[in-house]
């Protein structure tokens, strides 16, 4: 996917619906089986099995579902039943939606007749049989004699996959075809043809299929002061194969940015993109949510590829300092690395040195902070001469730092942080417990870098138990140093620093901060980045903080 002419910040790119979808396991008690929004209480089951759940009549028919009305109009009522009551149930289950109009595919119609199918086999394996369907709806007829190849013309890793995990393909690749052909009426011929193309089929589903996700938010209106520093999380909730939406190539730098209404992908660019740029995102965790290692392993073990993006190609600050020891010389804002971050870290410095990137970065690094800027240009001009970027060694002074030792100290710290996490979770902070964390805190600042991400995640811990004894400055104190240092590691514009903006946010006006109306615009900046004029839809608590900010204001 590349750019065909310039691309503004925030522009909206790409817009699509799935070829198929199904919920996931997990939500299948709480969350509607077609648009994936959380059901209500008054919930509408499939007619035909009772099993699935939807949160309306329409989604219970675009899944493919017979029409309630048209059941209903079927159904016997007691004989006791007077005329007018009779009349009265018509006339409240009476939608005006018939399944003749949907313009889905009957994705779950299939499933109807016999044992429920997303019960019992993996989601994948399920989703390979929608795409089967649909393609068989499209085509009119229920003979698959074509090539199932060419259904979704997307790539697939199998020739890359492990005899074992070949084996566990294969051998789906028979139950799907058996239950097709004797649940589903699908006559399929029995072959190795079509046994090796469904296996290519399940292969191509597991790469390139994508997470639906809803962001569970606590809801802030009317809720106690301890709950606004409660973490936005993203919940997966479906998964789904969209034909286009699948071509995007993955950077854990990307310039665009996926997200779901209903379970319609959209497609954002984060930041301008020139014309002949290629439009990346994200298939795993970025720069700044954990180290190149870490990220590499994760997109090996489920996509089978090393990445080699912009972000993991060469040394940037923030895979330096995100899991970084401290320098033991005072002022000395070196990085220390412990054999396994070093290992491919040097490996990066190796192969950049001298070269173009290199010049690159340190060009890149005189628009970052003093302290970074000192480390990045001492990094790039000295480290490879040196031989300074050993294990347990300072990149910047060369001084040594027994990290060893400092890890069995920082257990004992993490004690103490662990029994304030469950504190939080029982909504009951003992002061004692908030006083060993902080004490935490300061051994956690003597033995890891400054900028260690470890540090951000305990100072965000800290001032949610503080908003919890109704302490808000010192919440506030506490919410913004886990903010500095998430902007050492994240763009400061970055939909992560939006999230804690948030919780900054929230602790301002609850304390009547004018102060908030510089955070709340930047706050809404970035979700405007992000999200459009969807953002409010998505985050309907940002409404609510704006409201409350004009009348602080």
């Amino acid at each position: 996917m590349a750019s065909l002419s310039d691309i503004p910040q925030a522009t909206l790119i790409h817009k699509e619906d799935p070829y198929a979808a199904i919920i996931l396991k997990q939500c299948r008690d709480t969350h509607c089986h077609f648009c994936f929004n959380e059901l209500p209480a008054d919930t509408v089951p499939c007619t035909s099995c009772s099993v699935p759940l939807y949160c309306s009549v329409q989604c219970q028919l675009q899944a493919g579902g017979y029409d309630l009305c048209n059941h209903l109009r079927r159904c016997e009522f007691p004989e006791n039943l007077s005329d007018e009551l009779e009349d009265y149930v018509r006339q409240v289950t009476s939608v005006g939606i018939f399944s003749s109009n949907n313009e889905h595919s009957a994705e779950h119609r299939h499933e109807c007749q016999g044992v429920h199918w997303p019960a019992v086999l993996p989601s994948d394996i399920v989703l390979a049989s929608r795409v089967m369907m649909r393609y068989t709806q499209q085509q009119g007829h229920c003979s698959v004699d074509f090539n199932i190849h060419g259904i979704l013309d997307l790539c697939h890793n199998y020739g890359k996959l492990s005899p074992e995990s070949k084996l566990e393909l294969h051998i789906y690749s028979i139950i799907l075809s058996y239950c097709l052909e004797h649940i589903c009426e699908l006559k399929l011929l029995r072959s190795a043809v079509i046994a090796s193309q469904i296996v290519i089929l399940l292969s191509q589903i597991r790469v390139n299929s994508m997470a639906i996700v809803r962001m569970k938010i606590p809801d802030l209106k009317g809720r106690l002061d301890h709950d606004i520093t409660s973490t936005v999380e993203q919940v997966r909730v479906g998964q789904a194969v969209y034909a286009v939406g699948s071509f995007f190539n993955h950077s854990c730098q990307p310039n665009v940015h996926a997200y779901f209404l209903s379970r319609t992908l959209y497609v954002r660019a984060t930041e301008f993109v020139a014309t002949g740029h290629e439009l990346e995102l994200s298939y795993g965790p970025q720069v700044g949510q954990c180290a190149c290692k870490d990220r590499q392993q994760l997109l090996k073990d489920r996509y089978l590829f090393i990445c080699q993006c912009s972000g993991c190609a060469r040394l940037n600050p923030s895979d330096l300092f995100i899991s970084a020891y401290r320098c033991t010389k005072p002022n000395c804002y070196g990085v220390v690395l412990d054999s396994c971050v070093a290992k491919y870290e040097k490996q990066k410095l190796n192969n950049s040195c001298g070269t173009l990137e290199t010049r690159r970065t340190l060009k890149q690094a005189d628009m970052l902070d003093d302290d970074i800027k000192k480390v990045a240009h001492h990094l790039f001009r000295q480290t490879c001469q040196n031989g300074q970027c050993e294990p347990g060694r300072c990149w910047s002074c060369g001084s040594y730092h027994d990290i060893e030792a400092s890890r069995a100290t920082i257990v004992k710290a993490e004690i103490c942080v662990s029994r304030l996490q469950e504190a939080i979770a029982s909504n009951g902070v003992p002061f004692t417990a908030l006083l060993d964390a902080l004490k935490s805190i300061d051994i956690l600042r003597m033995h890891l870098h400054p900028y260690n991400k470890r540090i951000a995640e305990v100072e965000d811990n800290v001032a949610q138990a503080f908003c919890l004894v109704g302490d808000l400055q010192a919440a506030l104190d506490h919410c913004r140093a886990s903010v500095e240092i998430l902007e050492k590691l994240y763009d400061p514009n970055h939909i992560v620093i939006g999230n804690e903006l948030i919780k900054l946010v929230s602790v301002q006006l609850s304390m009547g901060h004018h102060i908030a109306a510089d955070d709340m615009d930047r706050l809404a900046a970035i979700f405007s980045r992000y999200y459009g004029s969807h953002a409010d839809i998505i985050f309907p608590h940002l409404q609510y903080l704006k409201q409350r900010n004009l009348q602080t204001s």
